[in-house]
Protein backbone atom coordinates (compact mmCIF):
# COMPACT_ATOMS: atom_id res chain seq x y z
CA UNK A 1 0.00 0.00 0.00
CA UNK A 2 1.14 3.54 -0.60
CA UNK A 3 0.00 7.12 -0.22
CA UNK A 4 -1.74 8.72 -3.18
CA UNK A 5 -2.48 12.44 -3.26
CA UNK A 6 -5.86 13.24 -4.79
CA UNK A 7 -6.07 16.87 -5.85
CA UNK A 8 -8.62 19.16 -7.46
CA UNK A 9 -7.85 22.47 -9.13
CA UNK A 10 -10.56 25.13 -9.44
CA UNK A 11 -10.45 28.41 -11.35
CA UNK A 12 -12.60 31.53 -11.50
CA UNK A 13 -12.82 34.62 -13.74
CA UNK A 14 -11.72 32.60 -16.80
CA UNK A 15 -8.63 30.82 -15.56
CA UNK A 16 -7.53 32.57 -12.36
CA UNK A 17 -6.82 30.19 -9.44
CA UNK A 18 -9.80 29.94 -7.09
CA UNK A 19 -7.99 30.34 -3.78
CA UNK A 20 -9.59 30.48 -0.34
CA UNK A 21 -12.49 28.10 -0.96
CA UNK A 22 -13.92 26.48 2.16
CA UNK A 23 -12.73 22.88 2.40
CA UNK A 24 -16.17 21.81 3.61
CA UNK A 25 -17.65 23.06 0.31
CA UNK A 26 -15.58 20.61 -1.77
CA UNK A 27 -16.74 16.98 -1.94
CA UNK A 28 -14.29 14.27 -3.02
CA UNK A 29 -15.28 11.04 -4.79
CA UNK A 30 -12.81 8.21 -5.40
CA UNK A 31 -13.41 4.84 -7.09
CA UNK A 32 -10.92 2.01 -7.59
CA UNK A 33 -11.25 -0.18 -10.69
CA UNK A 34 -9.54 -3.58 -10.67
CA UNK A 35 -7.17 -3.79 -13.66
CA UNK A 36 -7.90 -7.51 -14.12
CA UNK A 37 -11.61 -7.91 -13.42
CA UNK A 38 -12.88 -4.39 -14.10
CA UNK A 39 -14.80 -4.43 -10.83
CA UNK A 40 -15.37 -1.02 -9.23
CA UNK A 41 -14.98 -0.28 -5.53
CA UNK A 42 -16.16 3.03 -4.08
CA UNK A 43 -13.51 4.48 -1.77
CA UNK A 44 -14.89 7.98 -1.14
CA UNK A 45 -18.57 8.71 -1.65
CA UNK A 46 -18.62 12.50 -1.55
CA UNK A 47 -18.80 12.84 2.20
CA UNK A 48 -15.02 13.36 2.27
CA UNK A 49 -13.45 16.79 1.91
CA UNK A 50 -9.93 17.95 1.08
CA UNK A 51 -7.70 18.31 4.11
CA UNK A 52 -5.61 21.18 2.80
CA UNK A 53 -5.38 23.95 0.26
CA UNK A 54 -2.14 24.34 -1.67
CA UNK A 55 -1.28 28.03 -1.43
CA UNK A 56 -1.47 30.36 -4.46
CA UNK A 57 -2.71 27.88 -7.10
CA UNK A 58 -6.31 27.06 -6.20
CA UNK A 59 -5.55 23.38 -5.56
CA UNK A 60 -7.15 21.29 -2.81
CA UNK A 61 -5.80 17.91 -1.71
CA UNK A 62 -6.49 14.83 0.38
CA UNK A 63 -4.27 11.75 0.86
CA UNK A 64 -5.56 8.23 0.29
CA UNK A 65 -3.19 6.06 2.33
CA UNK A 66 -4.25 2.61 1.10
CA UNK A 67 -3.59 2.94 -2.63
CA UNK A 68 -2.63 -0.27 -4.45
CA UNK A 69 -1.39 1.02 -7.78
CA UNK A 70 -0.39 -2.41 -9.05
CA UNK A 71 -3.93 -3.73 -8.75
CA UNK A 72 -6.21 -0.74 -9.33
CA UNK A 73 -6.75 2.29 -11.52
CA UNK A 74 -8.18 5.13 -9.43
CA UNK A 75 -10.81 7.57 -10.71
CA UNK A 76 -11.54 10.76 -8.82
CA UNK A 77 -14.07 13.55 -8.93
CA UNK A 78 -14.38 16.74 -6.93
CA UNK A 79 -17.51 18.87 -6.70
CA UNK A 80 -17.69 22.43 -5.39
CA UNK A 81 -20.96 23.19 -3.57
CA UNK A 82 -20.25 26.68 -2.21
CA UNK A 83 -21.48 30.11 -3.24
CA UNK A 84 -18.37 31.35 -5.10
CA UNK A 85 -18.88 31.47 -8.87
CA UNK A 86 -16.24 29.24 -10.49
CA UNK A 87 -15.36 28.49 -14.10
CA UNK A 88 -16.18 24.81 -13.47
CA UNK A 89 -17.81 23.28 -10.39
CA UNK A 90 -16.91 19.65 -11.18
CA UNK A 91 -13.46 18.24 -12.02
CA UNK A 92 -12.50 14.65 -12.74
CA UNK A 93 -9.31 12.67 -13.20
CA UNK A 94 -7.70 9.25 -13.11
CA UNK A 95 -4.53 7.93 -11.53
CA UNK A 96 -3.09 4.64 -12.78
CA UNK A 97 0.08 5.68 -10.97
CA UNK A 98 0.87 8.34 -8.37
CA UNK A 99 -0.48 11.50 -9.98
CA UNK A 100 -0.14 14.56 -7.75
CA UNK A 101 -2.75 16.73 -9.40
CA UNK A 102 -5.61 16.50 -11.82
CA UNK A 103 -5.81 19.98 -13.31
CA UNK A 104 -8.88 19.26 -15.41
CA UNK A 105 -9.66 22.93 -16.15
CA UNK A 106 -6.59 23.18 -18.39
CA UNK A 107 -7.07 23.04 -22.17
CA UNK A 108 -4.38 21.60 -24.42
CA UNK A 109 -4.21 21.84 -28.19
CA UNK A 110 -1.78 20.73 -30.89
CA UNK A 111 -0.69 22.61 -33.99
CA UNK A 112 -2.00 21.27 -37.30
CA UNK A 113 1.60 21.38 -38.56
CA UNK A 114 2.85 19.01 -35.88
CA UNK A 115 2.15 15.42 -34.99
CA UNK A 116 -1.17 15.47 -33.16
CA UNK A 117 -0.78 15.07 -29.40
CA UNK A 118 -2.91 12.66 -27.44
CA UNK A 119 -4.56 14.70 -24.69
CA UNK A 120 -6.60 13.58 -21.70
CA UNK A 121 -7.61 16.43 -19.41
CA UNK A 122 -4.29 18.10 -18.64
CA UNK A 123 -2.11 15.06 -19.29
CA UNK A 124 0.22 15.75 -22.23
CA UNK A 125 1.40 12.95 -24.51
CA UNK A 126 3.93 13.66 -27.25
CA UNK A 127 5.62 11.12 -29.55
CA UNK A 128 9.39 10.83 -29.44
CA UNK A 129 11.48 11.56 -32.54
CA UNK A 130 8.91 14.06 -33.84
CA UNK A 131 8.54 17.83 -33.83
CA UNK A 132 6.60 18.93 -30.74
CA UNK A 133 4.22 21.87 -31.01
CA UNK A 134 1.43 22.09 -28.46
CA UNK A 135 -0.43 24.80 -26.57
CA UNK A 136 -1.87 25.07 -23.10
CA UNK A 137 -4.39 27.74 -22.16
CA UNK A 138 -5.75 29.25 -18.99
CA UNK A 139 -2.65 29.33 -16.79
CA UNK A 140 -3.87 32.60 -15.32
CA UNK A 141 -2.51 36.13 -15.58
CA UNK A 142 1.27 36.03 -16.19
CA UNK A 143 1.84 39.65 -17.15
CA UNK A 144 3.99 40.19 -14.03
CA UNK A 145 6.53 37.55 -15.07
CA UNK A 146 10.25 38.14 -15.23
CA UNK A 147 10.85 34.55 -16.34
CA UNK A 148 8.66 31.61 -17.30
CA UNK A 149 9.68 27.93 -17.31
CA UNK A 150 8.31 24.73 -18.80
CA UNK A 151 9.93 21.65 -17.26
CA UNK A 152 9.50 17.88 -17.65
CA UNK A 153 11.15 15.56 -15.11
CA UNK A 154 11.15 11.90 -14.18
CA UNK A 155 10.69 12.84 -10.53
CA UNK A 156 9.61 16.19 -9.16
CA UNK A 157 12.57 16.11 -6.74
CA UNK A 158 15.16 15.89 -9.54
CA UNK A 159 17.42 18.92 -9.95
CA UNK A 160 16.82 21.09 -13.00
CA UNK A 161 20.04 19.90 -14.62
CA UNK A 162 18.53 16.39 -14.71
CA UNK A 163 15.39 17.55 -16.51
CA UNK A 164 14.06 15.54 -19.42
CA UNK A 165 13.17 18.92 -20.95
CA UNK A 166 13.47 22.44 -19.61
CA UNK A 167 12.68 25.55 -21.62
CA UNK A 168 12.65 29.17 -20.47
CA UNK A 169 10.75 31.85 -22.36
CA UNK A 170 13.71 34.10 -23.19
CA UNK A 171 16.65 31.69 -22.79
CA UNK A 172 15.13 28.90 -24.89
CA UNK A 173 16.06 25.25 -24.39
CA UNK A 174 18.16 24.84 -21.24
CA UNK A 175 18.32 21.06 -20.67
CA UNK A 176 17.46 17.98 -22.69
CA UNK A 177 17.58 14.42 -21.35
CA UNK A 178 19.66 15.43 -18.33
CA UNK A 179 22.25 17.34 -20.38
CA UNK A 180 22.79 21.05 -20.96
CA UNK A 181 21.33 22.00 -24.34
CA UNK A 182 23.74 23.07 -27.08
CA UNK A 183 21.18 24.81 -29.33
CA UNK A 184 18.90 27.04 -27.27
CA UNK A 185 16.70 27.82 -30.25
CA UNK A 186 15.63 24.20 -30.61
CA UNK A 187 13.11 24.73 -27.83
CA UNK A 188 10.70 27.64 -27.46
CA UNK A 189 8.11 28.74 -24.92
CA UNK A 190 5.93 31.44 -26.45
CA UNK A 191 3.29 33.45 -24.60
CA UNK A 192 0.25 33.82 -26.84
CA UNK A 193 -1.95 35.69 -24.33
CA UNK A 194 -0.35 36.92 -21.10
CA UNK A 195 -3.61 37.90 -19.41
CA UNK A 196 -5.28 34.54 -19.97
CA UNK A 197 -2.06 32.59 -19.59
CA UNK A 198 -2.06 30.93 -23.03
CA UNK A 199 1.32 29.53 -24.12
CA UNK A 200 2.80 27.35 -26.86
CA UNK A 201 5.72 24.94 -26.49
CA UNK A 202 7.86 23.69 -29.36
CA UNK A 203 10.79 21.28 -29.39
CA UNK A 204 12.77 20.35 -32.49
CA UNK A 205 13.02 16.74 -33.65
CA UNK A 206 16.80 16.95 -33.21
CA UNK A 207 16.12 17.17 -29.47
CA UNK A 208 13.15 14.81 -29.11
CA UNK A 209 15.20 12.18 -30.93
CA UNK A 210 17.45 12.14 -27.85
CA UNK A 211 14.52 10.97 -25.71
CA UNK A 212 12.79 7.60 -25.49
CA UNK A 213 9.17 6.50 -24.91
CA UNK A 214 8.21 6.65 -21.24
CA UNK A 215 5.01 7.18 -19.23
CA UNK A 216 4.51 8.87 -15.89
CA UNK A 217 6.82 11.86 -16.20
CA UNK A 218 5.78 15.12 -14.52
CA UNK A 219 5.61 18.58 -16.08
CA UNK A 220 4.92 22.03 -14.75
CA UNK A 221 4.86 25.68 -15.73
CA UNK A 222 6.50 27.98 -13.21
CA UNK A 223 6.79 31.76 -13.13
CA UNK A 224 9.12 34.15 -11.33
CA UNK A 225 7.60 37.62 -11.11
CA UNK A 226 9.38 40.94 -11.40
CA UNK A 227 8.87 41.31 -7.63
CA UNK A 228 10.69 38.02 -7.04
CA UNK A 229 7.66 35.83 -6.27
CA UNK A 230 7.92 32.22 -7.44
CA UNK A 231 4.57 30.80 -8.56
CA UNK A 232 3.57 27.33 -9.73
CA UNK A 233 1.01 27.70 -12.51
CA UNK A 234 0.13 24.07 -13.20
CA UNK A 235 1.53 20.57 -12.69
CA UNK A 236 0.49 17.26 -14.22
CA UNK A 237 1.60 14.10 -15.99
CA UNK A 238 3.63 13.99 -19.22
CA UNK A 239 4.03 10.92 -21.42
CA UNK A 240 6.39 10.31 -24.34
CA UNK A 241 4.73 7.80 -26.65
CA UNK A 242 6.31 5.31 -29.05
CA UNK A 243 6.44 5.66 -32.83
CA UNK A 244 6.89 3.17 -35.67
CA UNK A 245 9.12 5.22 -37.98
CA UNK A 246 12.09 6.61 -36.08
CA UNK A 247 14.55 7.29 -38.89
CA UNK A 248 13.17 10.60 -40.17
CA UNK A 249 15.16 13.57 -38.85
Amino acid sequence: MSNMVVGAFFTRNVGLPATGLALADIDFYLTAQNKTTGADTVIWDGTQNPTEEIDNIGAYARIYALADLDTYVYYARATYTGAVVLDVDHVTGSAPCVDPWAFETRTLTSSALSTVAAVAGSVVTQPWATSWDFSITGLGNITARASLYFTVKRRTTDVDASSVVQIEETAGLLFINGTAATVAGNGTLTVDDAVAGDVTVTLAVAETNKLRPVDGLQYDFKMVTVAGLVQLLTLNRFNISDVVTGAIV
